[in-house]
């Protein structure tokens, strides 16, 4: 159910400054429509919202059920059990935060316009030794044996986010886990991928799967270094996951 995702939201503060604005900015609104009787200018409020106050005016008891959820919205005492109408109001505004966030890049999708940023060649390649990998991420823990560093591609992507994993001899990196699905292109180095229960021996030349949310590990068994491209969705999935993405991923922000 969608709509627990929004509770949970709300409950854990993972909105942004802006999302949580717009949010009482409704819910204010409609509270005071309801109290007052008057349908306000919804210029700029939630389409949402403005369905919630049509749906108070059926009856009693649906307009003290949209005014407890403004109680709940601005942490006032009010009870979380919502019927099946309510449920469904939630589930839309689920909707439009989502949208609100990736509708960018929907909107380009469909534009069919050219996104090439550069009349320069150079502009559109790269290589493992080019200096303008940007170093986004390294971690070593000696007890657990981890030691690995992640370098990031140097393109003005806005959904795959392609980065170089470096694993020395002998090494891994973390367990962990994500929101982004991936594929993993091994181009040096011999060991194995752990995906969740599954063993996965790897050399260079393989191509690996990693789903969303499986636990993962990439383990260097051999005598040189472990090189392989990650190619992930994370330009999405960054955008449309809600709380702290890195604490879920990483053992270090």
């Amino acid at each position: 159910m969608r709509s627990g995702n929004l509770i949970s939201a709300l409950e854990n503060h993972w909105f942004t400054e802006n999302e949580l604005s717009k949010l009482a900015e409704g819910f204010f609104h409609l509270r005071h429509w309801i109290q007052s009787g008057e349908f306000g200018n919804p210029v700029g409020i939630s389409p949402t919202v403005s369905a919630l106050f049509l749906h108070s005016s059926k009856g009693e008891n649906q307009k003290k059920e949209v005014l407890n959820l403004c109680s709940f919205f601005f942490r006032e005492q009010a009870s979380s059990q919502w019927s099946n109408e309510i449920v469904f109001f939630l589930d839309c505004l689920w909707g439009e935060l989502q949208l609100g966030r990736i509708g960018s890049q929907l909107e380009k999708i469909n534009d069919k316009s050219s996104l090439s940023h550069s009349k320069k060649p150079e502009d559109y390649i790269s290589s493992l030794d080019s200096n303008d990998l940007e170093s986004l991420y390294e971690n070593k823990t000696g007890g657990q044996n981890i030691d690995f560093l992640v370098k990031k591609l140097p393109f003005p992507l806005e959904i795959l986010d392609p980065r170089i994993v470096r694993i020395p001899p002998g090494k891994t990196n973390e367990l962990h886990r994500h929101a982004h699905e991936t594929v993993f292109i091994y181009l040096q180095g011999n060991g194995h991928a752990k995906i969740d229960e599954v063993i996965v021996p790897v050399k260079p030349r393989d191509f690996v799967f990693i789903p969303r949310w499986c636990r993962h590990q990439s383990v260097n068994e051999g005598q040189e270094e472990m090189v392989f491209l990650a190619v992930a969705d994370f330009g999405l999935t960054g955008k449309s996951f809600l709380g702290n993405y890195l604490k879920t991923a990483r053992m270090k922000s």
